[in-house]
């Protein structure tokens, strides 16, 4: 089994690493696996074009154009069994990074066309890579009160576009500085749970 953990956060040892480590150990009390944790900010990963060459004219590369980081990382991401998906509450949305990561997972992505008789597109859908797959999201907040809405939300969706299945969730709240993360015994036994869920569940859908 292979469990990767994708983090978002700027910062190593931060809010949104703790959770996720947590959501790692419970994991781990299920079963062996081995465990990747990638920090999105300390790979090279520029930021997607919209070319769509690596899906359009279907089937596409399967590659992207950009030469990076992320050409490995998608080759890693194809070979997990579960996954983490980490980030910070930054301005109401995922961090930065992690939007840009989310983008160029693009290349995993394989488009059906439906087809006229004369062989034109009329429509279709995607298929992914990552079809039926686990995943769970963790979401660190500085609010107090709940702000996180649409950082559930493009997580969610995008677990929806890449077939993901969406274990669940853990959204840490009132988390202003360094440490205080630790300190919220009930966000991080929550957390465990969805590892160890994470690897027992068959998913939210």
């Amino acid at each position: 089994m292979k469990l990767m953990a994708i983090i978002g956060s700027p910062r190593r040892g931060g809010n949104t690493e703790t959770l996720v480590d947590k959501v790692i150990e419970g994991y781990l009390s299920k079963t062996p696996a081995e465990v990747e944790k990638i920090f999105v900010t300390e790979k090279k990963i520029g930021y997607c074009t919209g070319c769509l060459s690596c899906t359009f004219p279907p089937p596409g590369t399967k590659k992207c154009v950009i030469k990076d980081d992320m050409a490995d990382i998608i080759v890693q991401l194809s070979s997990a069994d579960a996954f983490i998906f980490g980030t910070p509450n930054h301005m109401r949305t995922v961090s930065a990074p992690l939007l840009i990561f989310l983008s160029r997972m693009l290349p995993i992505m394989q488009f059906l066309p439906d087809k006229d008789a004369e062989g034109r597109i009329i429509g279709g859908g995607f298929t992914s890579a990552l079809k039926d797959k686990k995943a769970a999201m963790v979401i660190s907040q500085g609010d107090p009160i709940f702000s996180s809405s649409l950082v559930h939300a493009v997580l969610e969706r995008n677990f929806i576009d890449f077939g993901l299945r969406r274990v669940g969730d853990v959204i840490s709240s009132g988390n202003m500085l360094p440490g205080d993360a630790a300190k919220k015994q009930a966000d991080l036994e929550k957390a465990f749970q969805l590892g160890a869920a994470l690897y027992t569940m068959a998913g939210m859908w």
